[in-house]
């Protein structure tokens, strides 16, 4: 049976770096000192209409401003569904609920802050703004929540319920996690510049945030970004020779082989604890393949992959790999085809993403 083309046709994202805006390409790059990444936001009432601008919180103001930014990429009026994956979703206006909850003895609480920190916020949010009836569900399962979405989108564009599905990933940086997870050495107990990350051996990552969605359709465009051709989950690896085993079983159901591969996006966090089993594959498997890493723009978050996803379309439609990204001295060859994506999260949840180009 023929498999089915998925295409990206738009690409919304608001991030640590200055990626709102598809006209660039990491041409500045942010620079952090403090295991921080924030988003680096975008002026929101070009995107957002004032009125509504001021009830929203900063994330919520950012997921929507990305969608919308997908939407106006595509050229398209409205997408047919809304599919989201969130690991925590808004932890911020969670935090002031539960914190009205206690300091009011659960009376008389601001209805904002609960409404705001749901998980599926931001998709009834976008649902409402484009006056989208369609299929709409949030996924959250925390590093695999990204990867579920789009999964998701293929099996509803591969039955025919949609023409243009608009899937989002999206997380929050938050004080309290990131205190939470400092105590547990998830997060690296020395401040070190994000651009230094990969050089530091030691356990622990940064803390990242970032919200980006992406237009699917099965049909190609004018806009179109990239073809989406599969991918495939793996929890908890064995070892490095099990990982390889199912990267090559991925690719080959596809009619792909490691050698076709242009170059790989590197989904290692930093942590020498959680890097161990791709900085092996990276350095015995796939050693004479052309690497990109993004962590260190982006920071550690669930829904990372989805940062890296944008990271391979703008190579893919731009054909230029940018110097800052580049992590060993192999060259793509010209022009770039195939793109494999291999993403970590807490040396839990691995993905394979494989893409080419759209013609």
């Amino acid at each position: 049976m023929k498999r089915m083309n998925y295409y990206i046709n738009g690409i919304g994202i608001i991030s640590p770096q200055r990626t709102f805006n598809n006209d660039e390409f990491l041409s500045e790059v942010a620079q952090y000192d403090d295991n921080h990444l924030n988003c680096v936001t975008p002026e929101f009432k070009e995107y957002i209409n004032p009125i509504q601008l001021r009830r929203l919180s900063r994330m919520l103001r950012a997921g929507l401003s990305a969608a919308v930014i997908s939407v106006r990429d595509s050229k398209i009026n409205a997408p047919d569904g809304i599919i989201t994956g969130t690991g925590y979703g808004f932890l911020t206006d969670t935090g002031k609920f539960l914190t009205e909850i206690y300091d009011y003895k659960e009376k008389q609480l601001t209805p904002t802050f609960f409404m705001q920190s749901t998980y599926n916020a931001l998709a009834g949010l976008v649902a409402l703004t484009f006056k989208c009836k369609g299929y709409n569900n949030t996924y959250v399962n925390k590093g695999f929540a990204f990867e579920t979405s789009l999964h998701d989108a293929m099996m509803q564009l591969e039955k025919k319920a949609s023409q243009t599905l608009l899937v989002g990933g999206y997380d929050e940086r938050d004080d309290a996690q990131y205190r939470i997870h400092l105590r547990s050495l998830y997060y690296k107990t020395k401040p070190i510049n994000n651009l230094h990350l990969f050089e530091h051996k030691t356990v622990g990552t940064l803390q990242g945030e970032a919200a980006a969605f992406f237009a699917v359709s099965d049909e190609a465009s004018d806009q179109t970004w990239c073809r989406l051709v599969d991918l495939k989950m793996t929890f908890l690896p064995e070892s490095k020779e099990s990982l390889f085993i199912n990267l090559t079983r991925f690719l080959s159901a596809n009619g792909v082989s490691v050698n076709d591969i242009d170059f790989f996006v590197n989904g290692m966090s930093g942590d020498v604890k959680n890097d161990a089993l791709l900085e092996s594959l990276a350095q015995d498997e796939l050693k004479n393949i052309a690497e990109v890493r993004f962590k260190h723009l982006c920071g550690e978050y669930c829904t990372a992959s989805s940062f890296g996803l944008w990271l391979a379309a703008s190579i893919l439609k731009k054909q230029q790999i940018p110097a800052i990204v580049r992590f060993n001295q192999i060259n793509a060859q010209s022009p770039i085809k195939t793109v494999l994506i291999i993403n970590q999260y807490m040396g839990r949840n691995y993905s394979f993403v494989l893409l080419k180009s759209a013609h």
